[in-house]
C-alpha cells in the first residue's frame, strides 16, 4: 500500500466502472425523491421548442410547460422495505445451552438499538441503486459500531480470479475540508490488512490538473493505517444476484405517465386562453415606448401578446373576429393512463393500493395479493442472509468467539393477515407436529417471539411454583388433622 503509482492506477481503473454504476444509482434516488426525468426535459421534451417560440414571440398562447411527476418509485421502494424490514430480522443461536445464550446476549448488546434503522436504510438504498454498503469499526471507546454509507461513495475492486465473488480492493472517495479551509477528495484504499489514506486538492487555476498523493501525517509520514479487522470492514448488501436497481423494471412506465398528466395540464392552461380570429384588422402595429436616454421609440407589436394582455382589438367596417378553441381528448388519455396504471403493478412486482377488491378478504386472496411482491422481496432476503451473516462473524471476531458459529436468522414480513384464521390453524396443530416455541414464533399478534418465551416460561414456573407451595399447604393440612388429640383416650379414674 506503499506504492503511489500502483494505487493510482488502482484509483484509475475504479474511475471507469464507477460511471455507470453512478448514473444509474443517481437516477434511482432522484425518483425516489420525486425528482422524475419530467422535471428536466418537460412533457414529451417540449421546453426547448416553448422556449424558442417565446423568444420570438409566435406563440405566446401555447406556453404551458406542467411538469408532474408521480412519485410511484418511492411507493414502491417504501412498500418493500416495510413489508421486509418493519419487523427487522432477528438472531438465534440453535441449542439453547447456557454458553450459546450468554454469548446471544453479547451479540445483541454489540448490534444495540440501531439495528432496525440501519437495515431499513440498507434495503432503501439497495432498491433505488441495486446494493447498499454497510461500514462497521472500533470506536474511540473500544467499542464495536457499524452504520450504513452512501453507496456512491463506494468502489469495490473484486478478485476476479475465483469464481465465487471475493471483495479484494474497496476504495471509499468522498468530499471535505481541509483544517485549512482547502476542499479536497479523499481516497481510502483498503484491503484486508491495512487502509491507505490519499487525498486530491480540488480543480483551480493554478492547479487544472492536481495528482492524487498520500495524506501526511503530522510526523510527515505517509497516512497508511494497519488494521485487525481481517478483512475489509465493509459489507455489501445487494437487491438481488445481479444488483440492479428496482427501478429500471417500469421506469418507462413512470416517465410514460409524467409525461402524458403533464401534457395533459399544459392543455388545460392553454385551452383556457381563446384564440382570436382576426379578419381585415386595421388596428396598431407599433407601439410607442421610451429607451434608457428618456426618448420616444417606436416598437412593433405582437398581435397575438396584446391579445392576451388587453383582451380586446379594434377593426374597420369590413373587419370582424371570431374565437375558436381546441378539444382535449380527454377519453383517450383517461383510457392511456388506466392502461399504464394497470400495467405499472405487475412490472413493478408490488402490491396496487387501489385493488379493485377491497374489504376483510379471504387468506388465499390476501396471498395472491402479496404474490409479486414476496418473490421480489425472496429475491432481496437472499442476499441479505448472506450479508447479514458476514456482518455477525465480524461481531464475533470483535468478541474473540467462534467465527464459524451459525445463527439462525428469522424474517418476519408485515402484511395485512387474518390473525383470528392463522391463531386458530396455530391452536388446533397438536404438539407432535409443531412445538410451543414455533407456535409462539409463528402467531401474527407476537413480535418478539424470544421475549414472549421468556415470559410463558416464567409463568409456568410461577404457576408450577403456586402448585407446589399449594400441594405443601394441603399435606400439611392433613398431616395436622391425622394427629391424635392430646384428650382422647384420656378417661378419668375417679
Amino acid at each position: 500500500m506503499q506504492d503511489l503509482k500502483a494505487i493510482r492506477k488502482l484509483i484509475e481503473n475504479t474511475e471507469s466502472q464507477y460511471k455507470a454504476f453512478a448514473v444509474s444509482a443517481q437516477q434511482g434516488f432522484d425518483y425516489y425523491g420525486n425528482k422524475d426525468d419530467i422535471k428536466r426535459t418537460g412533457a414529451a421534451a417540449i421546453d426547448e421548442i416553448n422556449g424558442y417560440l417565446k423568444k420570438k414571440g409566435a406563440n405566446p398562447l401555447r406556453s404551458a410547460d406542467n411538469r408532474v411527476s408521480f412519485n410511484k418509485h418511492k411507493i414502491v421502494v417504501d412498500q418493500k422495505t416495510g413489508y421486509l424490514f418493519s419487523v427487522p430480522p432477528s438472531f438465534d443461536l440453535p441449542g439453547g445451552a447456557d454458553e450459546g445464550n450468554a454469548l446471544l446476549k453479547q451479540v445483541k448488546d454489540t448490534i444495540g438499538t440501531q439495528w432496525p434503522k440501519v437495515i431499513k436504510q440498507l434495503g432503501i438504498d439497495a432498491s433505488n441503486t441495486g446494493k447498499a454498503w454497510l461500514a462497521y469499526w472500533i470506536n474511540e471507546a473500544g467499542e464495536f459500531d457499524y452504520w450504513y454509507i452512501n453507496p456512491l461513495t463506494v468502489r469495490p475492486i473484486y478478485d476476479r480470479s475465483t469464481v465465487k465473488k471475493r471483495l479484494k480492493y474497496l476504495v471509499r472517495v468522498y468530499d471535505y475540508l481541509t483544517d485549512t479551509g482547502d476542499a479536497v477528495t479523499r481516497y481510502e484504499v483498503w484491503d484486508d490488512k491495512e487502509v491507505a489514506y490519499l487525498i486530491r486538492p480540488a480543480v483551480t487555476a493554478q492547479r487544472p490538473k492536481p495528482q492524487i498523493e498520500f495524506e501526511e501525517l503530522p510526523n510527515g509520514d505517509y497516512n497508511v493505517q494497519p488494521h485487525t479487522y481481517g478483512r475489509i470492514p465493509f459489507i455489501e448488501f445487494q437487491n438481488n444476484a445481479h444488483a440492479v436497481g428496482d427501478l429500471p423494471m417500469y421506469k418507462d412506465i413512470i416517465d410514460a405517465l409524467d409525461k402524458l398528466v403533464s401534457g395533459f395540464c399544459n392543455d388545460v392552461d392553454d385551452l383556457q386562453e381563446i384564440i382570436w380570429v382576426i379578419k381585415n384588422y386595421d388596428g396598431e402595429r407599433s407601439e410607442t415606448s421610451t429607451d434608457a436616454d428618456g426618448e420616444d421609440i417606436q416598437k412593433p407589436v405582437d398581435l397575438l401578446q396584446m391579445l392576451k394582455a388587453k383582451k380586446w382589438v379594434s377593426v374597420d367596417e369590413n373587419g370582424g373576429l371570431e374565437t375558436v378553441r381546441g378539444d382535449i381528448p380527454y377519453e383517450a388519455r383517461s383510457a392511456l393512463r388506466d392502461i399504464l396504471n394497470e400495467e405499472f403493478w405487475p412490472a413493478a412486482m408490488s402490491v396496487n393500493p387501489n385493488p379493485e377488491k377491497i374489504g376483510n378478504q379471504s387468506g388465499d386472496y390476501m396471498e395472491h395479493l402479496f404474490n409479486l411482491l414476496e418473490l421480489k422481496a425472496g429475491l432481496m432476503e437472499t442476499e441479505f442472509r448472506n450479508s447479514i451473516d458476514e456482518f455477525l462473524r465480524a461481531i464475533l471476531r470483535y468478541l474473540g468467539a467462534d467465527e464459524q458459529k451459525q445463527f439462525t436468522q428469522t424474517w418476519k414480513r408485515t402484511k395485512p393477515q387474518n390473525a383470528e384464521s392463522i391463531a386458530g390453524i396455530i391452536t388446533s396443530t397438536p404438539d407432535t407436529v409443531m412445538s410451543d416455541e414455533t407456535k409462539t414464533k409463528l402467531h401474527p399478534l407476537i413480535d418478539d417471539w424470544q421475549g414472549e418465551r421468556k415470559k410463558v416460561e416464567a409463568e409456568q414456573k410461577k404457576k408450577e411454583q403456586n402448585t407446589l407451595d399449594l400441594l405443601a399447604q394441603q399435606e400439611k393440612r392433613q398431616a395436622m388433622e391425622q394427629q391424635p388429640n392430646a384428650n382422647d383416650g384420656g378417661g378419668n379414674d375417679e
